[in-house]
Parts: structure tokens; sequence; C-alpha cells
């Protein structure tokens, strides 16, 4: 009996140890199956993330998130417009005119209009002519494509001088910019086809505004203009400009010294240098301008986006944009006749 209870205790001492070495080996291989089944989850997750994001478009950062926030971004943009004379609305997505810019020390007269088809500007430009008070004035409109960009402008000079007569250079009036003094209220409406892209209003010499990238013929384009001259006899003496210049009544209308104008066809003659050839291949090379800056710019959706980007990748387009309305190149006219504006004609007009 004594054997038969040894051998059982040594055999269930065994089945024990088997059992305990069988539920250790059991949790183990439990543990170790819950182990490689995490690690295929894993790699099969990536694997999945990596064949859609291979399927996806890739997705463009916006170029803020690395150079800085909006206000410090156009405040940038303003300081590189500012040399070219010119800022930048982001309420309305335009390029405006500064009151000081470099552009206001070389006045008018009619040789920068006939430079300006030769530098892709295609525009309509309106000039009208009257005299008030002893001085002759000069209000004159444009609308069209400056190279880049679709705009249009509104300026007023004046002069007591007498007309230069330089042969074979100019024979005709040059005006200066008005004087801080002898500014006015000025506004305009701007349309393409009959929608309107902005508004400018301020009191200034030259009103500007100038929509980027937008391409445009100077047909499609109108101007509501108002003026509010000093009184109104003046008003009055700009109305009969107006009339000289082929307006009809359907055409403006006064109201005290407030004129309102609709500039739509021109109807004084047009440079000789906007001639057929030159409208046409202007404003093809001026579309595909638009078109590649568009092209370049489309994984952005803002212009200040657009232009820092091309600020660091096309350093060469980002200057050519900022230089946008009449370049430094439409004045060098200015330089033929500046010998014969004697001290006394500019201390008088200028």
């Amino acid at each position: 009996m004594y054997l038969l209870f040894s051998a059982f205790s040594v055999e269930f001492i065994k089945a024990s140890i088997l059992w305990s070495l069988y539920i250790e080996n059991k949790v183990l291989a439990i543990v170790c199956l819950s182990m490689l089944l995490c690690i295929t989850a894993v790699i099969t997750g990536l694997r999945r993330k990596k064949i859609k994001k291979g399927k996806e478009k890739p997705v463009v950062r916006p170029i803020t998130d690395v150079i800085g926030t909006d206000p410090k971004v156009v405040e940038e943009l303003n300081q590189d417009l500012s040399t070219f004379g010119f800022a930048y609305d982001i309420s309305q997505d335009i390029f405006y005119s500064l009151l000081n810019c470099w552009q206001r020390k070389f006045g008018y007269f009619r040789l920068y209009d006939e430079a300006s088809a030769t530098f892709s500007m295609i525009i309509d430009c309106e000039p009208i002519y009257f005299e008030y008070n002893g001085i002759k004035w000069l209000i004159e409109f444009w609308k069209g494509q400056y190279g880049m960009t679709t705009g249009g402008e509104v300026g007023i000079y004046y002069t007591k001088g007498p007309d230069l007569n330089i042969p074979g250079v100019f024979n005709g009036t040059f005006y200066y910019c008005v004087k801080d003094e002898d500014m006015i209220n000025m506004s305009f409406a701007f349309r393409k086809n009959g929608n309107l892209l902005f508004t400018r209003s301020d009191y200034h010499w030259w009103i500007t505004g100038f929509k980027l990238a937008e391409f445009s013929q100077p047909s499609e384009l109108t101007m509501d203009i108002i003026l509010d001259l000093y009184d109104r006899p003046m008003a009055e003496a700009f109305v009969n400009g107006l009339k000289k210049a082929g307006y009809t009544d359907g055409e403006y209308a006064i109201r005290g010294r407030r004129v309102y104008v609709h500039f739509d066809k021109p109807h004084t003659q047009q440079p000789y240098t906007r001639n057929p050839l030159t409208v046409h291949l202007m404003q093809r090379n001026n579309r595909s301008y638009c078109d590649a800056y568009n092209y370049l710019t489309q994984a952005y959706s803002t212009t200040v986006d657009k232009l820092m980007f091309l600020k660091y990748r096309s350093p060469e387009m980002y200057n050519q944009i900022l230089a946008m309305g009449k370049p430094i190149q439409v004045f060098e006219s200015y330089n033929k006749i500046k010998d014969f504006l004697d001290n006394r004609y500019e201390e008088q007009g200028g």
C-alpha cells in the first residue's frame, strides 16, 4: 500500500509540473501570438496608409505657414510695392497708387500715352482739357490691360506755362501733377462686361486700381467716375471739355460742383502706337503672362500666398508684377524735354 501511494505521489508531482509548464507555455504562447497580431496590424495599417497617400494629391501648405501670418506678409508685400509707387488692398484684392509715389515728379504730356502700347499697355486714353481760373487743366481717364493686370486710372494735372515747341521731339503742353492743396476727391466704379471688379475713392491727384492676372480687352471695361471739383464754375468748365471731346448728355451729369462721367468707348484720338499689329502682339504676350502666373501659383488660393511663393521661387516674375501700371521706361521721354522746362515755367506749374 505504501509503495502504491509513493508511486502515485511521484506521478502526481510529475503531472503537476507538466501541467504548470503547459499553463506557462500556453500563456507565453498567447502573449507571443497577441504581440504578433499587433505587429501585423500596425504593418498592414502603414501599408494601407502609404497606398492611400500615394493615390491622393499632395497637400501644399500655405506659404504663410512658413513665412508668417497674413498681416506680416501684407506688410512685407507693401514694403516691396512702395518702391514701385503702389500698395495692396487686401479687402478688394487690388493694387493702387500711393500719394507721393515716384511717378508724381514726371507730370504728364502726350508722349507718355504714345509710349504705353510699346510697353505692353493696351489701354484706352481719354484726356479732357479745359481752362479754369486762368490755368490750363487736364483730367485724364485710362482703362485697359497693363501687362499682367487689368486696371483703370484717373489723374488731374495743370500748368500756367506756355506750350513746348521742340522740333522733332514734342509740340504741345506739359502738365504738372497738382499740389496737395489742389487735389480733389475722386471715385470710380470699375466694371468688366457689366460686372463690378472693384471701386476706388480718395482725395488724390491720381487714383488707380489694378487686378492681378485678370486679362481683358479695353472694350470690355467701363468706369463710372465721380469728380468733386472746387466749385460750380470749375465743374462747368470741365463739362465743356467733355463736350469738346465728344461726350453726349447721356454720358455725364453735373450736380453742383460734382460731375459724373461714364467712360466706355473713348471719344478722343488714341495713340498712334496702338495699331492692330501692336495690340495683337502685346495682348498675346499679356495673356500668356497671366496664364503663366496662374499655372505657377495654382496651389495657392490668395494673392498674398501666390506672390510670396513667387518672391522665393521666381523673383524675376515677382518684380515684374510689382512694376505694374506705367513702368519707368514710359517716362524716359521726359528726359527729352526737361532741359526745355525753364525755372519760371516749373515754379508756376510744378
